[in-house]
């Protein structure tokens, strides 16, 4: 580095002073010339004999000397200056670009649509740029990373840092890692860095994907909310042929034929058949339903069509129902679909928390400009810090393929789309209470031609 300042600013300065050189030396020679002459004429005038003529020698000699060494001593002097302001301007210039140049890397790196963090080899934080600070909640520098990235005490047992450090070679995670303080999904890299002073770090790439989970999970839903659809409708068609012959066949009895003990059988199979009906119906009307514009929707019935899709479900024998509806509630506007889904998570949570029975009360009132739906069950409940984590993505409680953790974040933000809110107050053994808040829909505001739709 010291060479490459040297040569071109040396070359520079004695560029720039070469006509001051041959006038210093001009004005040199002309003096010494000066100064020869004038010793000459003094030698003339007084150095007769030989004594005289040395002391006049010696003079000369000394006197020109002193006035040559004085001028290249004149030129040198000046010369370091000069170098020495060009070697100074050159170092401030340099270090102002080295200055810009880190600078400009700072707000590249910070720019990253990923999270960056630099390891030592005691996995300790040594650099981190500004994603990756918002992504774990706070300033990482000279944290552990297993503190500050995991929120754990201990190194974890598959460190990809560790493997990296040990193979010197890049690692991808298979998976997906959840912060527990902020609830953001990642997907990690490390590769490893060796600096010129032989020093090993490792780089962690964190990419953010908790929105392509929550669109992955979203799209799964769909797929089996329309595969159940298209099952419900086949079921429907398929069964309401014989049922339709059966019933007809029931019509044709005559009850006064009949022997007095087989009145009632027949009674309870036309009521049973009937029922049968019905619950066909609500499957193909359910199947049918699936809208994807934004309406006018009743809080109301799509509680009661979530309950009755799930009155089927075995858990639902042990559970006893209540519903408490006020029917001054307004309607609300937004997809019934994205509701129906909304309401389905809180009440499949509510039943997974009750494994021994209990009591679901569905509440649906207007709060105000807003309508307030409650689902509360007396089931096993959460303590405060299972309720703090509720909706981070992927977090459960659930045994392994019995849930994705995905639930209630997918339905806040449904609701959060729409200006909407959930809250959720528990306690253990004392159950949980599912709070959402909806916008009232003003009927006298809504478009043309919406209130058909009024659910």
């Amino acid at each position: 580095m010291q060479d490459t300042l040297a040569g071109p600013t040396e070359t520079v300065i004695l560029d720039r002073s070469w006509p001051e050189l041959v006038r210093l030396a001009a004005a040199g020679g002309l003096c010494v010339l000066f100064l020869f002459l004038t010793w000459e004429g003094v030698e003339q005038a007084f150095g007769r004999d030989d004594r005289a003529a040395h002391r006049i020698h010696y003079a000369r000699g000394l006197s020109t000397s002193l006035i040559t060494a004085s001028a290249v001593g004149l030129v040198g002097w000046r010369q370091h200056r000069r170098r020495e302001a060009a070697l100074s301007a050159e170092a401030v210039q340099r270090a102002r670009d080295a200055h810009e140049a880190r600078r400009l890397l700072e707000v590249v790196v910070d720019a990253t649509p990923a999270s960056l963090v630099v390891l030592d080899r005691d996995f300790t934080v040594v650099q981190a740029n500004r994603l990756a600070e918002r992504v774990h909640g706070g300033p990482l520098v000279g944290q552990r990373c297993y503190g500050a990235l995991a929120g754990r005490n201990e190194r974890c047992r598959e460190c990809p840092a560790g493997e990296t450090f040990a193979t010197a070679m890049m690692r991808v995670t298979a998976g997906t890692h959840t912060d527990p303080r902020t609830g953001e999904v990642l997907a990690v890299e490390t590769h490893p860095l060796r600096l010129p002073d032989g020093k090993d770090y490792v780089l962690l790439v964190e990419r953010v994907v908790t929105e392509q989970k929550k669109l992955q999970a979203r799209l799964l839903h769909q797929e089996k909310m329309a595969a159940f659809g298209l099952l419900a409708a086949g079921v429907a068609h398929e069964m309401g042929n014989p049922l339709a012959s059966v019933e007809a066949q029931l019509q044709l009895l005559d009850e006064a034929r009949l022997a007095t003990e087989d009145v009632p059988v027949v009674a309870t199979v036309r009521q049973e058949v009937g029922r049968l009906r019905r619950i066909l119906r609500e499957m193909v009307d359910f199947a049918r339903r699936r809208r994807d514009e934004a309406t006018l929707v009743c809080v109301q019935s799509v509680v009661c069509d979530a309950l009755r899709l799930l009155r089927h479900d075995p858990r639902m024998r042990s559970v006893r129902t209540r519903e408490e509806f006020d029917p001054e509630t307004p309607p609300v506007f937004m997809v019934e679909d994205h509701l129906m889904q909304v309401v389905l998570n809180l009440l499949l949570n509510a039943l997974d928390a009750m494994p021994g029975g209990g009591t679901l009360r569905s509440e649906v009132r207007p709060a105000g400009a807003h309508v307030a739906l409650r689902v509360h069950d007396t089931g096993i409940g959460m303590d405060r810090a299972t309720l703090g984590h509720c909706f981070e993505p992927l977090f459960t409680t659930k045994a392994p393929g019995k849930g994705t953790g995905l639930g209630l974040s997918l339905s806040r933000d449904i609701l959060h789309a729409v200006s909407g809110e959930i809250e959720l107050h528990s306690a253990p053994g004392k159950g949980t209470t599912a709070v959402v808040t909806l916008p009232a829909a003003a009927l006298d505001a809504a478009r043309p031609g919406l209130e058909g739709h009024v659910a």
